[in-house]
This record gives C-alpha cells, sequence and structure tokens, in this order.
C-alpha cells in the first residue's frame, strides 16, 4: 500500500498543496510475524520476543559479521579481515563461492544483495528473516541482485542498538517512514485527484497507448487518436515503452529492454466484520502465501466502516516463480493463511473480497540493469523522450521519489520547448 513520507521540502509543501486539512499522520506499527510471535519493524534493531536460541543466534551472528568468527582461541579483533560462517554450519567463506569471490578485494567489499545481507546483519538476522523474507519478495535469487537501490530503505541499527533491542521492546519506531501520512477521505487517489484543479489544457484518462513514433514524433492511442508532440514524457514501463516503439528503436534498444526484469503483485483485498488489528503493515518471511498484509483499514480513520476492517494480502510473483493459486483459490489461501497466522478468525465474518493485479510492481536490480536503463534512455533523449517515474525510469521509487521525478520531467521538458523556440527563431 502508498503511503506519505518525504524529508523532502518540495515534497512536503505538495502534500499541504493537494491536500490542504485531507491528511491523517500517525506514527508506523510495522511489524514481523516469525517464529509465532510479533516483533517490530525492523527485524535486526527489534529482536525482544523471539525465543531464546533465536534471539542468541542473531546477535552471535550480527557479532561475527562486524568482528569476526567466535570461535575458542580466536585473535580476531576489531576491525580486522572477518572469517565468516555465513550459513551458520560451521563452513567457513572458503566454501561460499559469493564470499569467496568479495573476499579478494576487501572485507567490506560486496557484490551482491545477499552477500549484504550476510554481511551487514550476520547469519542468524540472514536465516530467520533477510533472505527467507526477500526471496519470498524478490522472487529471483538474492545473488543475482545489487545492493544500489538499498540507500535511505533499510534501516541500520548500530550494533548497541541492536543488543538493546534484544534486551527490551523498543517502542520508537525506526526508518525512514516512522512517521507516514495517508489522506483522511479518498483513499490515495485523493493526493492524485489535488492536481485535477491545477491541470491546463486537455486531459484523457484511460487512455491506452498503443504506438509510438519517435521518427514522426507521433502517440497513437487505442482508439486510433493520434498526437503529435515536440517532447514527449513517458510514465509507461520502460519495456512497455520500446515494445510500442517497436522496430524504429534499434535491436540493440530492443534486446537491452527485453533483459529488464521486474515482479509482479497480485493483491487479495478481504473485508472483515471486526476490527482485527491496530497495526498498520505486517511482513511474513515464513510459510503463508502473502509476503506482507496492508492493513488499510488503519490508513486512515476513514478507510473502513464502522466495526470493520479491509485487509490487502499481498502475493509477489514472476516467471521464476509463478502465483500458486489464482481466481477463489487464491483468496482462499490468503483467508486461510491470515487464520493460520492469527491475524484471523475462523468465524470471522467476510464482507466482500477482491483481487487487484499489479502486472510490473518492483523492477528487479539485477547486475545488468543500469547498464541496459542508461543504453534505452541515451537511445531516447536523441528523440526528446524524457521518462519520468518509477517504472518509466525502471527505478525502485517511493511515492515521493515519484514526484520529483515529476519535477524533474517538466523542468527538462520545459527547457526542451525553450530550445525549440530559440531554434525556431534563430
Amino acid at each position: 500500500g502508498h503511503i506519505m513520507f518525504s524529508n523532502d521540502p518540495y515534497v512536503q509543501e505538495l502534500y499541504r498543496l493537494l491536500l490542504g486539512d485531507n491528511v491523517h499522520w500517525q506514527d508506523r506499527e510495522a511489524w514481523i510475524f516469525s517464529q509465532g510471535v510479533y516483533t517490530r519493524y525492523p527485524f535486526q534493531g527489534a529482536l525482544y520476543g523471539l525465543p531464546p536460541d533465536v534471539l542468541k543466534e542473531c546477535l552471535i551472528g550480527a557479532i561475527e559479521a562486524r568482528f569476526g568468527r567466535l570461535t575458542q582461541g580466536s585473535t580476531m579483533t576489531a576491525g580486522s579481515a572477518p572469517d565468516r560462517d555465513c550459513c551458520a554450519d560451521g563452513t567457513g567463506v572458503a566454501a561460499s563461492p559469493v564470499a569467496a569471490c568479495a573476499s579478494s578485494d576487501s572485507p567490506n567489499h560486496v557484490v551482491n544483495f545477499e552477500q549484504f545481507i550476510q554481511r551487514t546483519w550476520g547469519a542468524g538476522v540472514a536465516k530467520y528473516f533477510a533472505l527467507p523474507y526477500n526471496r519470498k519478495l524478490w522472487t529471483v535469487p538474492l545473488t543475482e541482485m545489487e545492493t544500489s537501490w538499498l540507500g535511505g530503505r533499510v534501516p541500520l541499527p548500530d550494533l548497541e542498538a541492536m543488543i538493546d533491542g534484544a534486551l527490551r521492546p523498543i517502542g520508537k519506531p525506526m526508518g525512514p517512514n516512522a512517521r507516514f501520512g495517508y489522506p483522511l477521505h479518498g483513499g490515495f487517489q485523493a493526493l492524485m485527484n489535488g492536481f485535477l484543479p491545477l491541470l491546463q489544457g486537455e486531459l484523457r484518462l484511460n487512455a491506452e497507448v498503443t504506438r509510438v513514433s519517435p521518427l514522426q514524433q507521433t502517440v497513437t492511442l487505442a482508439d486510433g487518436h493520434r498526437y503529435r508532440y515536440d517532447t514527449l514524457i513517458s510514465t509507461l514501463p520502460l519495456p512497455q515503452l520500446i515494445a510500442a516503439i517497436g522496430e524504429e528503436a534499434p535491436v540493440e534498444i530492443r534486446d537491452a529492454a527485453l533483459q529488464l526484469r521486474h515482479v509482479s503483485i497480485r493483491c487479495v483485498n478481504i473485508g472483515v466484520g471486526r476490527r482485527v488489528t491496530d497495526k498498520h503493515w505486517i511482513y511474513y518471511p515464513e510459510e503463508t502465501v502473502f509476503h506482507r498484509v496492508f492493513v488499510q483499514g488503519n490508513a486512515s480513520p476513514y478507510c473502513s466502516p464502522p466495526k470493520a476492517m479491509g485487509l490487502t494480502c499481498e502475493i509477489s510473483y514472476s516467471p521464476l516463480k509463478p502465483l500458486p493459486a489464482d481466481g477463489d483459490e487464491l483468496i482462499r489461501r490468503c483467508i486461510d493463511d491470515c487464520i493460520k497466522v492469527g491475524l484471523l478468525r475462523d468465524d470471522d465474518p467476510i464482507l466482500t473480497t477482491n483481487q487487484v493485479d499489479l502486472p510490473v510492481a518492483y523492477v528487479v536490480y539485477d547486475h545488468s540493469r543500469a547498464e541496459n536503463v542508461q543504453r534505452i534512455r541515451a537511445w531516447l533523449a536523441q528523440y526528446d523522450i524524457i521518462l519520468a517515474g518509477r517504472y518509466s525510469e525502471w527505478e525502485y521509487y517511493n511515492s515521493d521519489h515519484a514526484f520529483l521525478a515529476g519535477k524533474r520531467a517538466a523542468l527538462n521538458a520545459r527547457a526542451h520547448v525553450a530550445t525549440h523556440v530559440a531554434a525556431k527563431t534563430a
């Protein structure tokens, strides 16, 4: 589910402009359900409540990730190159091809996301949360992902804070979205609707783009309407834009687009006839069909009717991990798993259900993404096509990043127009 949070002054002012008083701010209640208990998010910063053996394994793993293996007679000191037991099974880095690859450079060199998890949080956190959850979400081997997208998204408590979070309950949320907003009325769409009085010119909704011609500088819609442009701002998913351009794009550009990978999300929405939890969202690293439940009913006091609540079960899928079921069977699986983890009761009245499919939901940051995106962007720029937003730029953008991407695109388009006008009057 979308929420509002940002440290950027422009975005904060935009929130005020678009929503006015129609906004509800609150402290985040994000939790993880594992080992039969709830712990606060982030997992590594709030271990209190886990079974003692799990808690111990997580702390030892974190210490070893920083200072080396805790073995009798070890001479490892802080700052030395760590000999990590990355699998928590007594096997050191020599038996790990991934770790061995990185150790040829420096102790802190990380070549993929799985390595980042092991070396940042240690074997215990990796085993009980970070690896199973991220494999479930991303659907691809984590060794095939790089880490440039992580900046600012993953809370990184220091070792002292991690130990403190293991000894006592942590009351204060951590991370960039520890306090977030949501429209009081109208759902997240209210934020988008705030633009309507500010727009100038023609606005067409539900207008599917079927063809883009950079050579003729035209856009064709499914209903046959064709528009000429001087500068085009595209928010289409990048592979979809290149597909719409077709053979006007060189073979190497089409090949680069075909190599871009993504994760799809199926949202199963469940309306329940009682208030089931005060949490906002819950992560599930273990054996549930969904990886996360967003409690839509708690985003705003007006998101659900009185004495009822809406839940959204999020299920990631891809060619490597197809949906385990579909239709009514998938809904039933979600309800059953909600009962299994204690979020719902057997006798809870289910008032309504539906599904929403997001064919392109998360960009996969594999090791060839950056090169392929840059190649495509450079070619499109020659034809005055500007990319804007999460899917068009093929980036992991939060909603505030998307607003800033729109601002950049507008300024870029204005500069293009000024250049064209100057060229015509020269």
